[in-house]
C-alpha cells in the first residue's frame, strides 16, 4: 500500500478532543497531543462532538464553545493549523427535541444537522424512532457508527432504508481499517461497497487507542474504492453539508 492518496483534507466530523466535559480528552495536554496527531494524520477540520445523554451532566453549548475558543488559540500558540467546529454526539432520547428547545444541544457547526448514536442493542423500531423524531424537528440525523448496532449488523437493508429516508450514514476509520476487528471491517466493506457511508469519523477519545487516527483508513479507501466516492466521504460532504469554511 502506498503512502499517497489523492485528498488535500480530511475531516474528521466526530471526535472528543474537548477536555473534561465527557470520557474523551481528559485535559487540555491531553487535547493538544491529540490536535497534534490529527494533524500528523493529514486531518485539516475537527468537528468537536462531546456526548450528550439523559440525565448526565452535559457540557452547555456555551461553554463547549469557550473550551474550543481556547483550544484555537492555544493550538495556533503551538503551530497546529486545524480548524474547528462545534457539535454533539447525542444518545437517542425521546424528549431530545424538549431539550433542544431548552438551549442544550449543539447542531453539527449550527447547521440543520444533528450526530446522534444508540446503544449497540436498541431495537431496529427504537433506532428508526429516534430517525424520525430528528427529522420531525426540522433536521437531518446523522448516525454515528452504525457498525456498533447489532440490528444494523445482522439486516443491512434496514441501513438502506435509513439512508433513503434522509439519514447520513458514518462510520469509524477504524472500522474501515480493521483495527475495530475482522468481523467488523468486513461488515464496512459491505456498507463502503453499496455505497452506504456518506461520511467516517475518528470517533477519537484520546491519543492512545482512540487516537484521532484517518491517514490509514484514507489510504485503504482510495486503494479500493472510486476516488469521487471516496473524496466525498472523507471531506467533500462534510464541508458541503456543515458549511465548513
Amino acid at each position: 500500500m502506498t503512502d499517497y492518496y489523492p485528498a488535500k483534507e480530511l475531516v474528521d466530523i466526530h471526535c472528543h478532543i474537548l477536555p473534561g466535559v465527557d470520557d474523551g480528552s481528559d485535559g487540555f495536554e491531553s487535547t493538544m497531543k491529540m490536535l497534534k496527531t490529527a494533524q500528523d494524520e493529514g486531518i485539516t477540520r475537527m468537528i468537536a462532538t462531546p456526548h450528550f445523554k439523559k440525565a448526565h451532566h452535559n457540557v452547555s453549548p456555551e461553554s463547549a464553545g469557550k473550551l474550543l475558543e481556547e483550544i484555537r488559540k492555544k493550538a495556533e500558540e503551538e503551530g497546529i493549523s486545524l480548524k474547528f467546529y462545534l457539535g454533539n454526539e447525542v444518545m437517542y432520547f425521546s424528549d431530545v427535541e424538549e431539550a433542544f428547545d431548552e438551549g442544550k444541544i449543539s447542531l453539527m457547526n449550527g447547521k440543520d444537522y444533528l450526530l446522534i448514536e444508540f446503544y449497540p442493542d436498541d431495537e431496529y423500531s427504537r433506532i428508526r424512532r429516534g430517525v424520525e423524531t430528528v427529522q420531525s424537528m426540522g433536521f437531518t440525523p446523522i448516525l454515528a457508527h452504525v457498525e456498533r448496532y447489532l440490528e444494523l449488523r445482522k439486516d443491512t437493508s434496514k441501513i438502506e432504508h435509513l439512508k433513503a429516508v434522509g439519514a447520513v450514514i458514518t462510520v469509524n476509520a477504524s472500522s474501515v481499517t480493521g483495527d475495530a476487528g475482522f468481523l467488523t471491517k468486513q461488515f464496512v466493506k459491505g456498507l463502503l461497497r453499496r455505497k452506504l457511508v456518506g461520511m467516517i469519523g475518528t470517533d477519537a477519545h484520546d491519543n492512545s487507542n482512540r487516537a484521532p487516527r484517518m491517514k490509514k483508513c484514507a489510504e485503504y479507501l482510495y486503494s479500493r474504492y472510486d476516488e469521487e466516492y471516496v473524496d466525498r466521504i472523507l471531506f467533500k460532504n462534510a464541508v458541503e453539508l456543515f458549511e465548513l469554511d
